[in-house]
């Protein structure tokens, strides 16, 4: 099973900047797929792992001033 997470809002200040965050997004252990939309990143998470790669991906969207939404 896994949980569709919704990332909005996050502010890149250049490029190099918005490739770290995908970067930072891509280490987080178990995240299945990652897809964006516009300005709106969609992250598959595996539910064996689910806390832990909620509360890490929230981390990452505290440094970007992002928000997350689980559906």
């Amino acid at each position: 099973m896994s949980t569709e997470i919704k990332i909005l809002g996050a502010v890149f200040k250049c490029q190099a900047d918005e490739d770290i965050f995908y970067q930072r997004l891509s280490e987080i252990k178990g995240i299945k797929k990652i897809v964006t939309h516009n300005s709106c990143q969609s992250v598959t998470v595996d539910d064996t792992q689910k806390k832990q790669t909620i509360s890490d991906i929230g981390k990452v969207c505290d440094i970007w001033h992002a928000t997350m939404n689980s559906h």
